[in-house]
């Protein structure tokens, strides 16, 4: 079955770096679809089949914005190339991505005034937070040294937005030759408030979240190579340090609010702001609302 992966572009580093995620998502599965697009800002946001007057104008800038795609990437078969309308760019891919059945949406971080990571509000959170699909982030100079990845990692911790991240970072891994690994974190919280049940918390703790990430590792099938790694420490540095030579990490979005759509936890939300590696955030599922 034939999957889409969309992703907007700007004439920009975020853009190019972007288009270069993309890219690379979409080469790891033949029946990947790439949909380059560039969004532009009107209201009402449908699209007429012959627009006129200002939207025309509007649609035209963001045409011609998309010719150094075109250029690159204009005569694959498995990449369709045009411009799209939103109330704003985010409002677009999500328009875009529940009209195309999207799975992944890809975007870039900003490069202004030389922040190299999302900023609160940005037009890349507002992409993220209630995305019909999931969402992957290209951190800053990606499009430098974009590879198929090597090494997949996944945050787990037992529930079940984690346990679909875990699955579908397997079956990257599993399309792309890769080690997958599974990091799990004991929070120093944790630690502090089992204290009360021994002296060696910290070691009981480490060994009940090592056994279940072994456990979760032997229900992975057709991935190779697979470590397992448990931290001690805060979850973002953790997860962080954890990820920092791996080429993807993904992450499970929260289990609350609507059906479909991507919606950050604290964790999530730190790590999506300021990317180690590249992110793949998944959105919750239906499955999510019946537990």
């Amino acid at each position: 079955m034939t999957q889409r992966i969309i992703t907007g572009y700007v004439d920009s580093p975020g853009g190019r770096d972007a288009l270069a995620l993309a890219e690379i998502l979409a080469g790891i599965d033949p029946d990947h679809e790439l949909l380059v697009t560039s969004v532009y800002a009107y209201n009402p946001p449908e699209e007429p089949a012959e627009p006129s007057g200002w939207r025309k104008v509007l649609r035209e800038r963001a045409d011609a914005e998309l010719a150094p795609v075109r250029e690159r990437l204009g005569e694959r078969a498995d990449v369709t190339i045009r411009p799209s309308c939103g109330m704003s760019p985010a409002d677009g891919l999500h328009r875009l991505a529940a009209a195309e059945h999207a799975t992944v949406a890809v975007v870039g971080v900003s490069h202004n005034h030389g922040m190299r990571r999302v900023r609160a509000g940005s037009i890349t959170e507002q992409t993220i937070v209630g995305s019909p699909c999931a969402v992957a982030i290209a951190p800053s100079g990606y499009a430098e040294q974009a590879a198929p990845p090597k090494t997949v990692a996944v945050a787990f911790n037992g529930s079940g937005e984690s346990q679909r991240a875990l699955d579908v970072a397997a079956e990257i891994a599993r399309k792309a030759g890769a080690e997958l690994r599974i990091v799990g974190v004991v929070e120093p919280a944790a630690v502090w408030y089992a204290a009360y049940g021994g002296s060696d918390v910290a070691g009981d703790l480490t060994k009940i979240v090592r056994d279940d990430l072994t456990a979760a590792a032997g229900r992975v099938e057709g991935v190779e190579r697979i470590d397992v790694r448990v931290l001690t420490g805060e979850a973002v540095r953790a997860i962080n340090e954890a990820s920092d030579d791996a080429d993807l990490l993904v992450l499970g979005s929260r289990g609350y609010g609507p059906v479909r759509r991507v919606l950050l936890g604290s964790v999530s939300a730190k790590l999506v702001r300021d990317p180690a590696c590249p992110l793949l955030v998944l959105p919750r599922t239906a499955v999510d609302d019946e537990q």
